[in-house]
Protein backbone atom coordinates (compact mmCIF):
# COMPACT_ATOMS: atom_id res chain seq x y z
CA UNK A 1 0.00 0.00 0.00
CA UNK A 2 1.16 3.51 -0.76
CA UNK A 3 0.25 7.07 0.20
CA UNK A 4 -0.61 10.02 -2.04
CA UNK A 5 1.58 13.15 -1.82
CA UNK A 6 0.43 16.47 -3.28
CA UNK A 7 2.79 19.42 -2.77
CA UNK A 8 0.97 22.62 -3.55
CA UNK A 9 1.76 26.32 -3.86
CA UNK A 10 -0.78 28.94 -2.83
CA UNK A 11 -1.59 29.77 -6.46
CA UNK A 12 -2.94 26.24 -6.87
CA UNK A 13 -5.21 26.08 -3.80
CA UNK A 14 -8.32 26.47 -5.97
CA UNK A 15 -7.32 23.39 -7.97
CA UNK A 16 -6.92 21.01 -5.06
CA UNK A 17 -10.50 19.70 -4.90
CA UNK A 18 -10.40 18.81 -8.60
CA UNK A 19 -7.14 16.92 -8.13
CA UNK A 20 -8.43 15.19 -5.00
CA UNK A 21 -11.72 14.15 -6.61
CA UNK A 22 -9.91 12.64 -9.59
CA UNK A 23 -7.59 10.71 -7.25
CA UNK A 24 -10.54 9.28 -5.34
CA UNK A 25 -12.32 8.32 -8.56
CA UNK A 26 -9.50 6.88 -10.65
CA UNK A 27 -6.70 5.62 -8.36
CA UNK A 28 -6.80 2.48 -6.26
CA UNK A 29 -4.82 0.79 -3.51
CA UNK A 30 -3.60 3.86 -1.62
CA UNK A 31 -3.95 4.63 2.07
CA UNK A 32 -3.73 8.32 3.05
CA UNK A 33 -3.64 11.57 1.08
CA UNK A 34 -1.10 14.18 2.21
CA UNK A 35 -1.12 17.81 1.11
CA UNK A 36 2.08 19.81 1.70
CA UNK A 37 2.00 23.60 1.38
CA UNK A 38 4.24 26.59 2.22
CA UNK A 39 1.39 28.35 4.09
CA UNK A 40 -1.72 27.09 5.85
CA UNK A 41 -4.62 26.10 3.61
CA UNK A 42 -7.73 28.13 4.53
CA UNK A 43 -10.38 26.16 6.41
CA UNK A 44 -12.94 26.74 3.66
CA UNK A 45 -10.70 24.94 1.15
CA UNK A 46 -9.79 21.98 3.35
CA UNK A 47 -11.11 18.49 2.66
CA UNK A 48 -11.98 16.07 5.46
CA UNK A 49 -9.62 13.12 5.61
CA UNK A 50 -6.66 14.86 3.97
CA UNK A 51 -3.50 15.14 6.07
CA UNK A 52 -2.20 18.73 5.81
CA UNK A 53 1.45 19.61 6.48
CA UNK A 54 3.64 22.67 6.02
CA UNK A 55 6.82 22.49 3.93
CA UNK A 56 9.12 22.98 6.90
CA UNK A 57 7.40 20.18 8.81
CA UNK A 58 8.38 17.56 6.22
CA UNK A 59 11.91 18.62 5.21
CA UNK A 60 14.66 20.50 7.04
CA UNK A 61 17.07 21.57 4.31
CA UNK A 62 18.37 25.14 4.56
CA UNK A 63 17.09 26.76 1.38
CA UNK A 64 18.05 30.21 2.63
CA UNK A 65 21.66 29.19 2.02
CA UNK A 66 20.85 28.66 -1.68
CA UNK A 67 19.84 32.24 -2.37
CA UNK A 68 23.44 33.32 -2.79
CA UNK A 69 24.04 30.79 -5.58
CA UNK A 70 20.58 30.14 -7.03
CA UNK A 71 19.35 33.31 -8.68
CA UNK A 72 15.93 32.02 -9.71
CA UNK A 73 13.20 29.57 -8.72
CA UNK A 74 14.34 28.64 -5.22
CA UNK A 75 10.78 27.62 -4.30
CA UNK A 76 10.57 25.41 -7.38
CA UNK A 77 13.69 23.55 -6.28
CA UNK A 78 12.30 23.33 -2.76
CA UNK A 79 9.23 21.51 -4.04
CA UNK A 80 11.48 19.03 -5.85
CA UNK A 81 13.30 18.19 -2.63
CA UNK A 82 9.97 17.82 -0.87
CA UNK A 83 9.06 15.25 -3.51
CA UNK A 84 12.33 13.40 -2.93
CA UNK A 85 12.81 13.64 0.84
CA UNK A 86 9.55 14.49 2.64
CA UNK A 87 8.99 12.56 5.87
CA UNK A 88 5.19 12.66 6.14
CA UNK A 89 4.07 9.68 4.05
CA UNK A 90 4.71 5.96 4.12
CA UNK A 91 7.93 4.74 2.51
CA UNK A 92 6.08 4.15 -0.77
CA UNK A 93 4.23 7.21 -2.05
CA UNK A 94 2.74 8.44 -5.30
CA UNK A 95 3.60 12.10 -5.80
CA UNK A 96 1.16 14.19 -7.84
CA UNK A 97 1.49 17.83 -8.85
CA UNK A 98 -1.37 20.06 -7.72
CA UNK A 99 -2.46 20.97 -11.24
CA UNK A 100 -3.37 17.68 -12.89
CA UNK A 101 -6.54 15.59 -13.00
CA UNK A 102 -7.02 11.94 -13.88
CA UNK A 103 -9.83 11.15 -16.32
CA UNK A 104 -9.43 7.38 -16.41
CA UNK A 105 -8.26 4.55 -14.19
CA UNK A 106 -4.49 4.69 -13.80
CA UNK A 107 -2.42 1.58 -12.99
CA UNK A 108 -0.22 3.04 -10.26
CA UNK A 109 0.47 -0.57 -9.23
CA UNK A 110 0.33 -3.30 -11.88
CA UNK A 111 1.31 -6.96 -11.52
CA UNK A 112 2.63 -6.23 -8.05
CA UNK A 113 5.02 -3.48 -9.19
CA UNK A 114 4.77 0.32 -9.15
CA UNK A 115 4.56 2.13 -12.47
CA UNK A 116 6.45 4.95 -14.11
CA UNK A 117 3.80 6.92 -16.01
CA UNK A 118 4.93 8.92 -19.04
CA UNK A 119 3.42 11.87 -20.90
CA UNK A 120 5.13 14.17 -23.40
CA UNK A 121 8.86 13.64 -23.89
CA UNK A 122 10.97 16.50 -22.49
CA UNK A 123 14.60 16.18 -23.50
CA UNK A 124 16.21 18.95 -21.42
CA UNK A 125 19.99 18.60 -21.59
CA UNK A 126 20.91 20.43 -18.34
CA UNK A 127 19.05 17.78 -16.31
CA UNK A 128 21.07 15.05 -17.96
CA UNK A 129 24.36 16.93 -17.66
CA UNK A 130 23.86 17.39 -13.92
CA UNK A 131 23.14 13.73 -13.18
CA UNK A 132 25.93 12.57 -15.50
CA UNK A 133 28.48 14.79 -13.78
CA UNK A 134 27.39 14.08 -10.21
CA UNK A 135 26.14 10.49 -10.33
CA UNK A 136 27.38 8.85 -13.53
CA UNK A 137 24.07 8.40 -15.31
CA UNK A 138 22.21 10.52 -17.83
CA UNK A 139 19.21 9.78 -20.05
CA UNK A 140 19.17 6.02 -19.48
CA UNK A 141 15.58 5.48 -20.63
CA UNK A 142 14.82 6.84 -24.13
CA UNK A 143 12.05 9.11 -22.84
CA UNK A 144 11.71 11.75 -20.16
CA UNK A 145 10.29 10.77 -16.78
CA UNK A 146 8.82 14.27 -16.34
CA UNK A 147 5.04 13.91 -16.14
CA UNK A 148 3.84 15.77 -13.00
CA UNK A 149 3.59 12.47 -11.10
CA UNK A 150 5.90 9.76 -9.83
CA UNK A 151 5.84 6.71 -7.59
CA UNK A 152 8.75 7.06 -5.16
CA UNK A 153 10.23 4.38 -2.94
CA UNK A 154 12.13 5.84 -0.03
CA UNK A 155 14.62 2.96 0.15
CA UNK A 156 15.50 3.44 -3.52
CA UNK A 157 16.11 7.14 -3.00
CA UNK A 158 18.25 6.36 0.02
CA UNK A 159 20.35 3.99 -2.09
CA UNK A 160 21.13 6.88 -4.46
CA UNK A 161 22.14 9.08 -1.53
CA UNK A 162 24.27 6.27 -0.08
CA UNK A 163 26.06 5.80 -3.42
CA UNK A 164 27.61 9.27 -2.99
CA UNK A 165 29.02 8.56 0.47
CA UNK A 166 27.12 11.60 1.77
CA UNK A 167 24.18 12.05 4.10
CA UNK A 168 21.03 13.70 2.80
CA UNK A 169 22.29 17.18 3.71
CA UNK A 170 25.53 16.65 1.82
CA UNK A 171 23.52 15.27 -1.11
CA UNK A 172 21.33 18.38 -1.08
CA UNK A 173 24.37 20.66 -1.01
CA UNK A 174 26.08 18.69 -3.79
CA UNK A 175 23.11 19.19 -6.12
CA UNK A 176 22.35 22.80 -5.25
CA UNK A 177 26.00 23.85 -5.58
CA UNK A 178 26.07 22.32 -9.06
CA UNK A 179 22.76 23.96 -10.02
CA UNK A 180 24.27 27.26 -8.93
CA UNK A 181 27.39 26.68 -11.05
CA UNK A 182 25.28 25.83 -14.09
CA UNK A 183 23.26 29.03 -13.66
CA UNK A 184 20.35 27.46 -15.56
CA UNK A 185 16.73 28.56 -15.44
CA UNK A 186 15.95 24.87 -14.92
CA UNK A 187 18.91 22.84 -13.70
CA UNK A 188 17.31 19.86 -11.94
CA UNK A 189 14.38 17.51 -12.43
CA UNK A 190 13.57 15.21 -9.52
CA UNK A 191 11.66 13.00 -11.96
CA UNK A 192 14.57 12.46 -14.35
CA UNK A 193 16.98 12.12 -11.42
CA UNK A 194 15.01 9.35 -9.74
CA UNK A 195 13.65 7.70 -12.88
CA UNK A 196 16.95 7.35 -14.72
CA UNK A 197 18.68 6.10 -11.57
CA UNK A 198 16.04 3.40 -11.14
CA UNK A 199 16.14 2.45 -14.82
CA UNK A 200 19.91 2.04 -14.78
CA UNK A 201 20.18 0.01 -11.57
CA UNK A 202 16.72 -1.39 -10.70
CA UNK A 203 14.78 -1.30 -13.97
CA UNK A 204 12.86 -4.54 -13.39
CA UNK A 205 11.32 -3.16 -10.20
CA UNK A 206 8.95 -0.84 -12.11
CA UNK A 207 6.43 -0.96 -14.95
CA UNK A 208 6.75 1.57 -17.80
CA UNK A 209 3.39 2.92 -19.03
CA UNK A 210 2.79 5.73 -21.51
CA UNK A 211 -0.34 7.85 -21.04
CA UNK A 212 -2.31 10.24 -23.23
CA UNK A 213 -1.73 13.59 -21.48
CA UNK A 214 -3.05 17.04 -22.34
CA UNK A 215 -1.08 20.02 -21.03
CA UNK A 216 -2.67 23.46 -20.82
CA UNK A 217 -1.57 26.64 -19.05
CA UNK A 218 -2.51 30.20 -18.18
CA UNK A 219 -0.47 33.19 -17.10
CA UNK A 220 -3.11 34.09 -14.53
CA UNK A 221 -5.04 32.14 -11.89
CA UNK A 222 -7.59 29.62 -13.15
CA UNK A 223 -11.27 29.95 -12.35
CA UNK A 224 -13.35 27.00 -11.17
CA UNK A 225 -15.67 27.08 -14.17
CA UNK A 226 -12.67 27.08 -16.53
CA UNK A 227 -11.27 23.93 -14.92
CA UNK A 228 -14.69 22.26 -15.00
CA UNK A 229 -15.11 23.08 -18.69
CA UNK A 230 -11.61 21.83 -19.50
CA UNK A 231 -12.17 18.48 -17.80
CA UNK A 232 -15.56 18.04 -19.44
CA UNK A 233 -14.24 18.86 -22.91
CA UNK A 234 -11.20 16.59 -22.92
CA UNK A 235 -12.46 13.33 -21.43
CA UNK A 236 -10.55 11.31 -24.02
CA UNK A 237 -7.24 12.10 -22.29
CA UNK A 238 -5.93 9.97 -19.41
CA UNK A 239 -4.59 13.05 -17.65
CA UNK A 240 -5.19 16.79 -18.01
CA UNK A 241 -2.70 19.33 -16.69
CA UNK A 242 -3.74 22.94 -16.06
CA UNK A 243 -0.63 24.87 -15.13
CA UNK A 244 -0.43 28.42 -13.83
CA UNK A 245 2.65 30.49 -14.66
CA UNK A 246 2.77 33.75 -12.73
CA UNK A 247 5.59 36.30 -13.04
Amino acid sequence: MYDILIAMAEKDFIKFRFVYNSVMQHLEGFDKVYCVTPVLVPDKLRIDGVQYCLDDEVIDFDFSACKGTIKRRVNWYKQQFIDLFQTATADDYFQIDADICFNKKIDVIKNGKPSFLFGKDQNHLPYQELTKKLFGFGREYPYSFINEMMYFKRDMMQSLVDSTGLDKYGFFKLIMDEVGRQDQESGLSEYDLYGNYIYKYFRESYNYIHLNVLRTSKRRPWKKDEIEALIKKYQKFDVIAFHTYLT
